[in-house]
């Protein structure tokens, strides 16, 4: 597996000079070559199947003995599937990965992951029916640097006929699209009548509504350049709409203003866009020294202008607020004001400060120490 279509082609001319049976699976193959080279495999006509991540998942073809990756892929997932092409259903096999400096993170956490596998399968009583689910061994060779260096100086010595079959190929691409552009120009010439009687194709607009489009974007354009210069033909909706207002405002005012000249009046200020905007950073001014000034005052002066403002308010009134609960904890008295009797018992006057009781059927007595009890007159 490679992660580079680039990569699979060029090891695929590699192989081919060193006289190793390979087929190659990817991307920028058509669908005919790709069934071909797997079909190939398949069959084992070729030793070989040099293939990218396309070949990764979905691909199930028996007697795979080994998988190989020329690097580590970027994503472990991508590996698990990489190597799940071989062993499978119960069949055994094996995997090997190349891999660099870069990408040693990635197999650390593989051999981690399998780790936790081979405990959890030794962990459980019945190891044998376990055996499908067990991790592999994981193995680490370091490959000498003198083998290296040989396979280094053999790909170099191929490097110029590597050269030569990438050319080939090029020029064999420019053969193949030169001879479908000319067999497409002697079909349009064959049959040109036939192509002209064809209706023409109208997608989402007919040649009639793209004139009209066109003639309302031409009147757009002219109508911007006439308003260049003016402040007006690149404002927004709101922005035009505020302006507007504005002018209708002050054009009210001047008239307002010369009939006060006509009747002989005094004519007042006209309200300008200055004047409106220095009042409003005037009020702007003030309710940031009132914010200013607020955040400056603790709880307690707050309570205490509070507090004055209430005796302040009593004092103008004449009367003072009734009950324990005239204020509440912050000095607020809004909340246990002076209560008023909504509906009440009508009382009966007898005089002007005496009321009279309600009368009963049961006649009540004082308590009388001496009074002799019924049992045992006691």
């Amino acid at each position: 597996f490679f992660d580079t279509k680039a990569a699979a082609h060029r090891l695929m001319i590699i192989c081919g000079l060193c006289g190793i049976k390979c087929a190659e699976l990817h991307g920028n193959l058509t669908q005919p070559q790709r069934l071909e080279a797997l079909e190939a495999f398949r069959e084992g006509e070729v030793d070989v199947l040099l293939a990218t991540d396309l070949a990764a998942r979905g691909l199930d073809i028996t007697g795979v003995q080994a998988v190989v990756n020329f690097e580590m892929p970027s994503q472990v997932d991508t590996y698990v599937h990489r190597i799940g092409r071989t062993a499978r259903a119960g069949r055994g096999g094996k995997s090997c990965t190349l891999i660099g400096e870069g990408r040693r993170y990635l197999m650390k956490e593989v051999i981690k992951d399998a780790e936790d596998k081979r405990r959890k399968a030794e962990s459980k009583k019945n190891r044998a029916a376990d055996k499908r689910n067990a991790a592999g061994i994981i193995r680490s060779r370091t490959i000498p640097p003198a083998v290296v260096s040989h396979y280094v100086a053999k790909i170099a010595s191929l490097e110029p006929h590597v050269e030569e079959v990438l050319t080939a190929e090029a020029v064999a691409r420019m053969d193949r699209i030169a001879e479908m552009e000319a067999m497409r120009v002697e079909n349009i010439i064959a049959h040109t009548s036939e192509i002209k009687a064809r209706p023409q194709r109208e997608w989402f607009a007919s040649t009639k509504q793209k004139m009209s489009v066109k003639e309302a974007a031409a009147e757009k354009q002219r109508m911007i350049a006439e308003k260049v210069g003016t402040g007006m033909h690149r404002m927004t909706r709101k922005k035009r709409r505020a302006r507007e207002a504005k002018e209708e405002a002050l054009q009210m005012q001047e008239e307002m203003r010369e009939e006060q000249v006509e009747m002989g009046r005094r004519p007042g200020q006209v309200v300008t866009e200055e004047s409106m905007k220095g009042s409003a950073r005037a009020a702007k001014r003030q309710e940031a020294r009132k914010e200013k000034e607020h955040s400056r005052k603790s709880l307690y002066d707050e309570d205490q202008e509070r507090e004055s403002k209430r005796k302040q308010r009593e004092a103008r009134d004449g009367k003072k607020r009734k009950g324990a609960f005239a204020t509440d904890a912050m000095g607020d008295g809004s909340l246990f004001a002076e209560e008023k009797i909504a509906f009440g018992a009508k009382k009966n006057k007898v005089g002007e400060n005496e009321a009279a009781t309600a009368a009963s059927r049961y006649k009540f007595s004082e308590f009388d120490p001496n009074m002799k009890k019924k049992k045992g007159g006691k």
